[in-house]
């Protein structure tokens, strides 16, 4: 802990950091993030909950999932037990629904500070005092050099809060560099006034991890899945596409091309459940020609080829409509990855900067299964940085690390090429060998990722603690400045 923070605290014996909402019911806080509905009462009364219910409503879940699994460094506080001159530090939470345009939230004097009502006395110890916003959009990666400027206009221009003050939670695993590269070139200063702090958060880890440790909803436990290194799958790769993507076109045409489909277990639409007017073979017809994947002329795809594909649609595996039940996969697909030897995860993207990891990267593992990511660059290497095991030994992960996404499709296409020349014998070494692996993927998936990121936001709050003589001083400047 800080020394700064341990010699005031010593005093009140109170080392935690309070967890700020303004909202409170009997099943925990309603999200600061916009004023009570409800359905917002409703989710914090005893034995209401339409949070379990409906994926057409959001609800916080910060402190449940991340804050209140270490209480002996987190406290759930109410705004009105927070003084104006207060000088314990707290953290005042604002989860984002991913529906609602990323810049509205931080627009002029119009943004999240205001429509949420967030007391003037909390924003007041924002800036002056200890007190600390917390931002998550954890389930998404939201970085782009519009979304950034909008976060920094709103908060250090229009409300002269410290940047340091703002934390980011996001599901950018590289947004610790995106936000640098974002900042040198924009000229921001290196300093706590101007920098904001990132923490990147894979948070569908945790959908998993909490599976393994509590079972789901219905009170069903997990069941570790059995693995035979002896058995040869019926199929070699495992791959669900729900949504459109240009990657995940291309992906399924290399498999056509390399009569890699009827030794594959993929879902594919015709139509655009969303849209139902985009199709595939518009999709195709929208592709620059000749399709190839990003321009790469080392390989290219023909009419009968994407016709073929075409004629094969709709594929569907489990033929699962509900996007939750897709996305908290608890076991009920497990006999896919039984029938299969390699998943191949197509994440949300694949050409732009920002990497993310999904609950798609995160289904192999529970599952046991091994993977290639197809997603921007570093995915792969994502994993390994939170502590998961891949599979270089296995197939040329250099893949991971190409810049252009051409050139990394066609890596893949040339592992997928050799993969499908492997007999039964390469088979059973491969799954002998392998299993260390897989494991210790399933097994390091039991932890809560949340407890890092807990220990990273504390860490950060104590490292820059303010001492009440400083506080005072602070006061005096800023009250001087106006």
């Amino acid at each position: 802990m800080n020394e700064k923070f341990r010699s005031v605290i010593s005093h009140s014996s109170d080392d935690k950091v309070k967890v700020v909402y303004a909202w409170h019911g009997p099943r925990g806080p309603i999200w600061n993030t916009e004023l009570p509905n409800v359905l917002s009462f409703a989710s914090v009364s005893e034995g209401v909950g339409p949070y379990m219910e409906s994926r057409h409503f959001w609800c916080d879940d910060l402190w449940q999932k991340l804050f209140s699994f270490q209480d002996e460094m987190y406290e759930l506080t109410t705004a009105q037990s927070i003084e104006f001159d207060d000088m314990r530090p707290f953290v005042y939470p604002f989860s984002l629904a991913w529906r609602v345009p990323f810049e509205s939230y931080f627009c002029g004097n119009s943004g999240i500070l205001e429509f949420s009502h967030m007391p003037d006395w909390l924003v007041h110890l924002c800036i002056i005092g200890n007190g600390y916003i917390l931002i998550d959009h954890s389930v998404e990666a939201f970085m782009s050099d519009r979304e950034l400027d909008s976060m920094y206009s709103y908060f250090h221009h229009n409300h002269n809060i410290p940047m340091y003050k703002i934390m980011y939670l996001t599901g950018t695993i590289n947004g610790e560099q995106v936000y640098d590269d974002w900042a040198n070139r924009n000229n921001i200063p290196d300093d706590k006034d101007h920098r904001m702090k990132i923490i990147p958060y894979a948070s569908s880890r945790e959908i998993f991890s909490r599976f393994l440790e509590c079972g789901d909803t219905d009170g069903n436990l997990a069941v570790e899945p059995h693995y035979d290194p002896n058995h040869v799958p019926e199929k070699l790769f495992l791959s669900w596409n729900r949504r459109f993507r240009t990657h995940r076109t291309l992906l399924a045409l290399i498999l056509e091309k390399y009569n890699l489909i009827e030794r594959s277990v993929i879902s594919f639409a015709k139509h655009d459940e969303e849209r139902f007017t985009d199709t595939f073979i518009k999709l195709i017809h929208n592709m620059d020609k000749p399709i190839r994947p990003y321009g790469n002329g080392s390989i290219e795809f023909n009419s009968k080829e994407i016709e073929r594909f075409n004629s094969r649609l709709p594929l569907v595996i489990d033929g699962e409509k509900d996007v939750n039940k897709m996305c908290e996969d608890f076991g009920f697909t497990a006999d896919y990855y039984k029938q299969t030897l390699v998943s191949l995860v197509t994440e949300t993207n694949f050409t732009l900067n920002e990497c993310t990891l999904t609950e798609k990267s995160f289904k192999p593992l529970l599952h046991k299964h091994p993977f290639i990511i197809l997603g921007v660059r570093g995915a792969v290497r994502g994993l390994r940085d939170l502590g998961f095991q891949t599979f270089g030994e296995f197939w040329d992960e250099s893949y991971d690390e190409t810049d252009d996404p051409g050139n990394r499709m066609v890596k893949i296409a040339e592992i997928l090429k050799d993969i499908g020349t492997w007999d039964d014998n390469r088979i059973r070494d491969f799954r002998m060998r392998v299993k260390p692996i897989l494991d210790h993927n399933y097994n390091l998936l039991k932890e809560r990722g949340s407890v890092l990121i807990g220990n990273k936001i504390y860490n950060h709050i104590t490292d820059n603690f303010e001492r009440e003589e400083h506080h005072a001083t602070c006061h005096q400047v800023r009250c001087f400045d106006r």
